[in-house]
């Protein structure tokens, strides 16, 4: 998530991209007078919308609560992005360039990090903004092969030398382009990531994310069904005799009348067929049943989500309404030992309700935390649990329903979409990440 608790000593300057330039503000810009504070200020008024902006040229940078390096974080800020800001700095402690309070809440210092230099080069080479409104956040890449990472040459204005490899079917967002002589001399169109290093382009492909989706009820009530199987078929039961049907498509949904049968050793499920009553084996579907015990926090407007990790089920709530439900993907097994079969949901999600720590458009981390052979950079729509899980959108697959990945919570991207804006609060504009206090964090039930 990238919400540090603490200063992060390790964070560095994002390489400019197009064109040669420093992290610093040009030699032109103006010098800001200085504060008549110069301690630290924990309060100053909000920022206008339509006022000066600061840039942050940065990978990441932390907006304080108040003006000290050693604050705790209200939230993060990513490169290329703007905000606005005070027409001048509240203090200059810890703090060279100045702390100017932000919109709508808390401070950044303007340095190595952030500019008020808003023509700055790292700003015009993070051309492509997040989209907040769209089913991904990004445009998003695979790698066709093995391919070289490279970074800018300090002090060239045209080379890049290579700083390690990625994987084939590595994920990424990208977020502009450039032209540049890789190492021996080749001259390159590179794809830029959001950490300011570059992918050939030649190397990638537009990533291709799952289409599906979960449901919105409505009016509508639990029970219903997804097909999690390829291949499944419809049957037709006369005289206490299963007769196959028509096939059915991969993540279908099927609203079940509540009506089930068993045959022998096979269980089937009702739902109504055109003009006649269908049935579905048990074996073939995940069914989300209707709830009929509540958490005591529940309220008449609560927004909530239940999810049971050992059927791979989400249902967000309003109060004991429920308004929507879909199908993520949670583990796979782990080796069995002498004594019991165990899965990462057993053993690596911790079961009872937990609060949405933070929010953010997007985080990284290492492969095997997706339970992946391959590099998964730019994981969408990202909500941090208190319980130490991640749930998130996944652009690189579409086992949704199925066991898949090494414990984290996945969504398909335009459910992970729907959950992110359905728990508020609504990041704030230029807002990469925020974090939430324990009483603002949306509850998550994680139930078997």
């Amino acid at each position: 998530m990238h919400i540090s608790r603490s200063p992060d000593p390790r964070k560095w300057a994002l390489v400019t991209a197009l064109v040669v330039g420093t992290t610093g503000c040009d030699d032109g810009a103006k010098t800001p007078a200085l504060s008549l504070s110069e301690g630290i200020v924990r309060n100053a008024p909000v920022p206008p919308e339509n006022g000066p902006q600061l840039g942050v040229v940065s990978k990441e940078i932390q907006v304080r609560e108040y003006s000290d390096p050693g604050a705790p974080s209200l939230g993060a800020l990513r490169a290329g992005s703007r905000v606005a800001r005070s027409a001048e700095p509240v203090s200059h402690k810890g703090c060279a360039g100045g702390w100017y309070a932000v919109r709508p809440r808390g401070f950044v210092c303007v340095g190595a990090e952030a500019t008020l230099d808003l023509k700055h080069p790292t700003l015009a080479a993070m051309a492509l903004a997040p989209q907040r409104d769209a089913e991904l956040p990004y445009t998003y890449a695979r790698a066709k092969s093995e391919t070289p990472l490279f970074e800018r040459v300090v002090g060239e204005d045209d080379s890049v030398r290579e700083v390690g490899r990625l994987h084939r079917r590595a994920g990424m967002a990208v977020v502009g382009s450039w032209r540049a002589k890789e190492p021996g001399g080749a001259d390159s169109r590179l794809a830029l990531l959001t950490d300011g290093r570059f992918v050939r382009a030649s190397d990638l492909e537009a990533a291709k994310p799952s289409d599906f989706e979960g449901v919105e009820l409505g009016k509508r009530e639990l029970p219903l069904a997804f097909v999690v199987k390829r291949g499944v078929r419809t049957f037709r039961i006369n005289d206490g005799e299963a007769e196959k049907g028509d096939l059915l498509e991969y993540h279908a949904e099927l609203p079940l009348t509540g009506r089930f049968r068993t045959l022998g050793k096979t269980k089937y499920w009702a739902y109504p067929g055109r003009g006649e009553e269908l049935w579905v084996r048990h074996q073939d579907v995940t069914v989300v049943q209707k709830r009929t015990a509540f958490p005591e926090f529940v309220r008449d407007q609560t927004r909530w989500l239940d999810v049971s990790v050992t059927a791979g089920t989400l249902v967000a709530y309003e109060g004991k309404r429920a308004t929507f439900a879909t199908l993520l993907s949670v583990a796979r097994e782990l080796p069995e030992t002498e004594t019991e079969t165990r899965t990462v949901s057993d053993l690596s999600i911790p079961l009872g309700t937990s609060t949405v720590r933070s929010k953010a458009l997007s985080t990284s981390l290492s492969a095997p935390s997706f339970g992946e052979p391959f590099e998964v950079a730019d994981v969408p729509w990202a909500l941090e649990l208190s319980s130490g899980q991640l749930l998130h959108g996944a652009y690189w697959h579409d086992r949704f329903g199925i066991e898949h990945g090494a414990g984290t919570l996945a969504l398909s991207p335009r459910d992970a979409a729907r959950v992110f804006r359905f728990l508020g609060p609504e990041l704030p504009p230029g807002w990469h990440a925020v974090a939430l206090p324990p009483e603002q964090g949306a509850r998550v039930v994680l139930r078997k």
